[in-house]
C-alpha cells in the first residue's frame, strides 16, 4: 500500500515526507500522520511533558479525548512547541450521546481547554453515551451537530471511533461530510479477527474510511497479553532480525499495512522507538506469520471475537 499520500492538504501542512495515508476532509482530501502520540490515562501533566518530549523528536500528531481529562494539559504544551499551527496535527474526541445543543458545547470546549481555533480531526467517541444508551437518532443528531461546527471552521476532518457497519451506516444515511476515521482497537493477534472484534474493518477500507490503530500494543489488554507485543517470542524473534524491538515489529506490522497508530508513551526513549518505523520493511513471510498470529486478542469485550462495539444496538431511547 501507497503509505506517503500525493494529495495536497487543505489542512496540516506537515513536512513533506512524513509518512501519511490519504484522509477526506470536510473541504477535500488532506495527509493523515502515519503515527501519533497516544494520552489515555495521562493527566494533564504527564500529557504536557509528553507531548513535548515528543515534539522534539518529530512527532506532529498528538490524540487525546474529552474523556482523558488531559486536553489542557495538551494545549499548554503545544503552545510551547514553538511550531506553526499548520505544521502539527491535533485529534480530540467527544463523547456519543449528545444532543446538537450538548454537542456544540463539547465541541467548544474542546477548543477552549486546547487553546486552539480548530483542531485537525474531531471524532466521536463512542456510537453511544457513557452509559450504552444511543440509537439511530442519537447519532444522526449528533453528526450533524458535528458537521455544522466543523463546517464553520472547527475541524478540518471529523470521523468516528468504536463504530461498526450498521453505526457507520446511520450517519452515512443523513452525511453531508465524509467520515474521515474509525479509531479502534487493531494490533498483531486481530489479523484474522472476525468482524465482530475488528469492528467491520473490510466494511470502513471498503467505504474509502481510514481505519486507524489505537492500543496497538495492547498496553490495556490483560495479563499477560499486556506484554506479548513488547516482550513475546515472536515479535522479539523478528525484532532481532531488524535490531529493532518487540514493540517496534507490532507497531510495523499495522503501519505496513497503512494503517495509523497512535503508541502512548512518556518515556522519550521509548517514543523515539515508536516513531523508528519507516526505514526498514518486514518481510512478506514475516508480515504473514505476524498476521496469522491468533494472540493477543481483541480486550474490550466479553470474548476474543467480539470488541463489544458491535454490540450496541440501533435502540432509540
Amino acid at each position: 500500500m501507497r503509505v506517503a499520500a500525493c494529495f495536497a492538504a487543505t489542512a496540516a501542512a506537515l513536512p513533506a515526507d512524513f509518512p501519511t495515508v490519504p484522509m477526506k476532509g470536510v473541504d477535500g482530501p488532506m495527509r493523515m500522520p502515519l503515527y501519533g502520540l497516544g494520552t489515555w490515562q495521562y493527566n494533564n501533566t504527564v500529557a504536557e511533558q509528553a507531548v513535548l518530549d515528543a515534539f522534539k523528536l518529530g512527532y506532529r500528531h498528538v490524540d487525546t479525548a474529552t474523556v482523558y481529562g488531559n486536553q489542557v494539559g495538551v494545549g499548554k504544551a503545544l503552545a510551547k512547541v514553538g511550531l506553526p499551527r499548520e505544521e502539527y496535527f491535533v485529534t480530540t474526541k467527544i463523547m456519543g450521546g449528545f444532543n446538537a445543543t450538548g454537542t456544540k458545547e463539547n465541541l467548544d470546549n474542546c477548543l477552549k481547554e486546547l487553546n486552539l481555533s480548530y483542531v485537525d480531526l474531531l471524532l466521536i467517541h463512542f456510537p453511544s453515551d457513557a452509559q450504552g444508551k444511543g440509537g439511530v437518532t442519537s447519532r444522526q443528531e449528533e453528526w450533524k451537530a458535528l458537521e455544522d461546527w466543523a463546517k464553520a471552521g472547527g475541524a478540518k476532518a471529523i470521523g468516528v471511533s468504536h463504530y461498526c457497519a450498521h453505526h457507520v451506516k446511520d450517519v452515512q444515511k443523513v452525511a453531508t461530510v465524509p467520515i474521515a476515521v474509525n479509531q479502534v482497537e487493531f494490533h498483531v493477534g486481530m489479523g484474522n479477527a472476525p468482524d465482530t472484534a475488528t469492528d467491520d474493518k473490510d466494511f470502513m477500507l471498503s467505504q474509502g474510511i481510514v481505519y486507524q490503530g489505537f492500543s496497538s500494543l495492547c498496553g490495556p489488554c490483560p495479563a499477560p497479553y499486556n506484554k506479548e507485543l513488547i516482550t513475546g517470542d515472536l515479535v522479539t524473534s523478528i525484532g532481532k532480525a531488524h535490531n529493532k524491538t518487540g514493540a517496534q515489529v507490532a507497531l510495523k506490522w499495522v503501519v505496513q499495512q497503512g494503517i495509523p497508530v497512535l503508541p502512548k508513551s512518556s518515556n522519550p526513549a521509548h517514543q523515539a522507538e515508536n516513531m523508528d518505523l519507516f526505514s526498514w520493511n518486514l518481510t512478506a513471510a514475516e508480515m504473514a506469520q505476524l498476521s496469522g498470529a491468533t494472540t493477543p486478542p481483541v480486550s474490550g469485550g466479553s470474548s476474543a471475537s467480539d470488541s463489544g462495539d458491535c454490540g450496541i444496538e440501533s435502540v432509540v431511547v
